[in-house]
This record gives structure tokens, C-alpha cells and sequence, in this order.
């Protein structure tokens, strides 16, 4: 498979190319920006001497504004237009979101739980619009018979800029100490601004153009036609939440999320009060298994573009269960890395296949509308996870109890299987050739 894939990928326009690596910055940004409240969660914490269950309300407050903007934001994308139009609509979305996570980053503000809170809120209000947008965008560069390559090679951005955090959280709390953890939010706009401005320059109606006929041109499938969306956005929404494929998907991503961000809560306090580690360390070691999620992005949507969509969700919900199990076992530093490596080849992997299931199964012109409703279904999963793991914590004895933790991973693990057990009631639609 692996020389069949780079033989047809070397045939690929290199238009294609180079939005899929704007995007996959984009998201990494987006990746770094939402993960590294999660990594400073200890500091914060004992900062501001947080319970458990105050810092899983927090938490989950923050993540939640994630799912506010998917849908209605996406909607308003698909009305503005795809192709170069979406690439031109992410523009003031990214730049604002990470000018506003500076600001979050000033003393001033972050002092202030209000205003910290409220700033952090609006951070994630354009992170959760922006995604489903990215991923859209993303989408509709690239040809339908590698969607789920395109989709999964974006999204190693997302374990890029996971372990961006970690270790950009470690080195402030190394360099500045436990109080100045705030500054690790200075990041985001010196890498968002030159980005967005070359892609707002880039994306024109005349690549689209030729990238569309370069597909034609070599037998490929062009992504669903994006000219004149503006006529046919009325009743998408209606349309997408109707489609079976789309909305048991979106169970599904819901489910995978409480798991993927209740690993994320959970691990930096776990490292500091079970295993002992320090605070940095703990910040820095939370993130190990997005080294694997790298490979795992690339290997099971690829999977997915031969095999399906179905059966490779299955796996790797299964995958997902059995490696969250594993942390029950995992009560040194040595044993943390390897089950969270085992953990990440699938930790990162299914949301492009989430995306791409959902583009397969999308009504015409509503790409972006049925990202949308996945990344909502994501994102309350999300909010979700902060108030269970801090309640789970609470009900085992505290931070400092294991008892709490191991209640956490067994009801992750099972949260997992049961995403892959509702796949199981998904019809696709049929396959295109590779």
C-alpha cells in the first residue's frame, strides 16, 4: 500500500500541497492554543488554589465555548463560499483568535480569574469556528480519492502543536517559574499573522480553477462543486443533522473527545501527584503520546481511503479502549511513556476520519456544515471531560489519591468502546477508487 499511496500522491498538484501545509499550520496553532491551558492545569491550580472539581468547572467552561461557533459558523462559511472564498473567511478568524490569546497572556489579565476566564473563552470561540472551516478547506484543495490522506496529514498538526504545548509549557515554568505560566500564551501571534497574510494573498479563484482541472485532467474526483453555495445554503443544516451517517458519527467523535481531552486533564495531574514528578516535568511528559499520534494521522485515514471509514473507526475505538485501560498499570514514569505511545498511535488519528466521513456523507454544498456538527459533538465532549475527571478525582479522595484516577481511565476506556460499538449501526456511502 505504502508504494501504491506515494506513486499516486507524487502525481498531486502542488496547489494541493501547499494548502494542506498552510492548513496544517494553521492547525497547529489552533492545537497549541487550545492544549496549553491543560499543560499549565497543575500551576494554575495551585496558583489560584483550585479544588479538583473548581478546575474541572474551569475547564470545561473554556472547552465548551469550543462548540458554541462550529455550526452557525460553518453555515456562514458555506453561504460566504468554498475554495479560495473559505480560505480568505479563515483569515481574520485565525489572527484574532491568537492576538486575543496574547492578550490573555498579559500579568493584567491573567491575574484575574474574570478576565483570564472570559478572554480564554473568546480564544476558543474562534478556535471551535475555526476548524470545521480548516478542515472544509482543507477538503476541498484535494481530491476526493485522497481525502482521508489529505484530512489525516492535516491533522498531524494537532499532535504537533499538542507537544508544542508540553514543551513550551515546561520551558516557562522552567524559565520563569510557577508564576509566570501566563506567558506561555505570547506564542500563537508571531507564527498566526505572516501565515494568514501569505494565504490571503495565495488563495485565488484562478488556482482553484486550474487545480479543478488538473483533477479532471489525470481521472481524479473533484471535491463537491463550491461555486454558487450562496443559493443553496437554506435547509443545509436540516439536511446534514438528518443524514444517519453524519449524526451517529458525531456520537461517536463526542464520546472519543471525553476520552482524548479526559487523558489531557488528567495525565499533568496525575504525573504531579501519583508519580511525583515536578511541575514542568509533568507539563512536558503529559504529551508523549502525541510523538506517535504523528504516524498514527498518516496511517489510519490512508487506511481508511482503502478499507473504509467504518471498520477503521472500529479499530481504532477498540485501540483507544484497551491503551486507556493500560494507564491503570502504568504507575512509574517509564511505564506513562510507553502506554501513552501505544496510546497515540490512534489518540489523534480518528478526527480526519470523523471529517472525512461526514465530507463523504455531506449534502451538496454543506462540506463545511457537516464538519460542523462533528466538531460540535467534539467540542461538548470536551466540555464535558474537564467536570467528569475533576468529579472522579473528587470522589477517589482528592489530587493527591490514586483511587480517583484509576476511576478515571477505566470509564475512559469505556467511553471508547462504546464509540466504536454505536459505528456499528453507520451505513456509508460506497467507496470511490484509490
Amino acid at each position: 500500500m505504502k508504494s501504491g499511496l506515494f506513486k499516486s500522491l507524487g502525481s498531486i498538484h502542488r496547489y494541493s500541497w501547499i494548502s494542506l501545509l498552510v492548513c496544517w499550520v494553521i492547525w497547529i496553532i489552533n492545537a497549541y492554543d487550545r492544549e496549553i491551558i491543560l499543560r499549565l492545569g497543575p500551576s494554575i491550580s495551585e496558583s489560584l488554589d483550585l479544588s479538583p472539581d473548581t478546575w474541572g468547572i474551569i475547564a470545561s467552561l473554556i472547552m465548551l465555548s469550543l462548540a458554541i461557533m462550529p455550526i452557525p459558523g460553518s453555515a456562514l462559511s458555506d453561504k460566504y463560499g468554498g475554495g479560495e472564498k473559505r480560505a480568505k473567511f479563515q483569515v481574520p478568524l485565525v489572527i484574532g483568535m491568537a492576538v486575543l490569546s496574547f492578550i490573555s497572556g498579559l500579568k493584567l489579565i491573567s491575574s484575574n480569574i474574570v478576565l483570564f476566564l472570559a478572554l480564554r473563552f473568546g480564544v476558543n470561540l474562534g478556535a471551535g469556528w475555526g476548524e470545521p472551516v480548516g478542515v472544509s478547506n482543507t477538503a476541498e484543495w484535494w481530491p476526493k480519492e485522497k481525502r482521508g490522506f489529505a484530512l489525516g496529514a492535516h491533522h498531524t498538526g494537532y499532535p504537533i502543536g499538542s507537544l508544542l504545548s508540553g514543551v513550551m509549557a515546561a520551558a516557562v515554568l522552567s524559565w520563569f517559574g510557577a508564576d509566570g505560566w501566563s506567558y506561555a500564551f505570547f506564542l500563537a501571534v508571531f507564527i498566526a499573522v505572516p501565515v494568514m497574510l501569505f494565504w490571503s494573498k495565495y488563495s485565488t479563484k484562478d488556482k482553484i480553477v486550474a487545480l479543478y482541472q488538473d483533477f479532471d485532467a489525470k481521472g481524479l474526483t473533484r471535491p463537491d462543486a463550491i461555486e454558487n453555495l450562496e443559493g443553496r445554503a437554506k435547509g443545509l443544516l436540516r439536511k446534514t443533522v438528518m443524514t444517519p451517517a453524519i449524526t451517529i458519527t458525531a456520537v461517536t467523535t463526542m464520546l472519543t473527545q471525553i476520552v482524548y481531552m479526559g487523558v489531557n486533564t488528567v495525565l499533568p495531574p496525575y504525573l504531579y501527584n501519583i508519580v511525583g514528578l515536578s511541575l514542568a516535568e509533568s507539563a512536558g511528559l503529559s504529551v508523549v503520546f502525541a510523538l506517535t499520534g504523528i504516524f498514527g494521522q498518516i496511517i489510519w485515514p490512508s487506511l481508511s481511503d482503502k478499507i473504509g471509514r467504518k471498520p477503521t473507526i472500529i479499530i481504532c475505538g477498540i485501540w483507544m479502549s484497551v491503551s486507556v485501560a493500560a494507564l491503570y498499570f502504568a504507575t512509574t514514569s517509564l511505564l506513562v511513556v510507553i502506554v501513552q505511545l501505544i496510546f497515540g498511535l490512534v489518540a489523534n488519528a480518528v478526527w480526519p476520519i470523523y471529517y472525512a466521513a461526514a465530507s463523504d456523507s455531506a449534502p451538496d454544498g454543506g462540506t463545511s456544515t457537516a464538519n460542523g456538527v462533528i466538531t460540535t459533538a467534539m467540542f461538548i465532549g470536551g466540555g464535558i471531560a474537564p467536570v467528569l475527571i475533576g468529579r472522579l478525582v473528587t470522589i477517589g479522595g482528592g489530587w493527591e489519591a490514586s483511587a480517583g484516577y484509576v476511576y478515571c481511565f477505566l470509564t475512559m476506556a469505556g467511553f471508547a468502546l462504546l464509540g466504536a460499538v454505536v459505528q456499528m449501526f453507520v451505513r456509508q456511502p460506497g467507496r470511490l477508487r484509490v
